[in-house]
């Protein structure tokens, strides 16, 4: 845990969402979205906090997309800051696992397979397969300072 910059939250009066904003080099910025849901895993009730992440131009049309995304609506991404804006979505992602209270967990959920096959990197960072009726729904973690994944459905 080398090296932890100090993010600040852009949602101050949410305890149960958070956002953090980085600029890039090409002038647009990484917007990263947490926010926790209760769910039941490994057959008891846990707070689990799910990531968003989003490259643009604009909070506004990051804030639009996620609003939307999150009722199940598809928008289109339209940022092009390549693996700078990637690179820093993991390390606020990373960052965060070390956050988490010991019965919360972190998932990445995909919407496809090309954002699967890009996620499955997580595992090199202590993420693991989550599995819900037999298929793999998301990579998830817990703040590895605290304790040991439980991972049966």
């Amino acid at each position: 845990m080398k090296g932890l910059r100090v993010m600040r939250d852009l949602v101050k009066k949410r305890k149960s969402q958070v956002r953090y904003c980085e600029k890039l080099s090409n002038g647009q910025s990484v917007h990263v979205y947490f926010w926790r849901e209760k769910e039941f895993v490994s057959g008891q009730m846990v707070y689990v906090w799910n990531v968003a992440a989003i490259i643009t131009d604009s909070r506004k049309k990051a804030n639009n997309w996620k609003n939307h995304n999150r009722r199940g609506i598809k928008e289109k991404a339209t940022g092009k800051a390549g693996l700078e804006g990637l690179k820093k979505a993991l390390d606020i992602i990373l960052e965060f696992k070390y956050r988490l209270k010991p019965n919360e967990y972190l998932f990445v959920v995909f919407d496809d397979e090309k954002r699967k096959k890009a996620y499955r990197w997580l595992e090199r960072y202590g993420f693991m397969e989550f599995h819900k009726n037999g298929k793999l729904i998301a990579y998830g973690t817990f703040n590895p300072l605290l304790g040991q994944w439980t991972q049966k459905e």
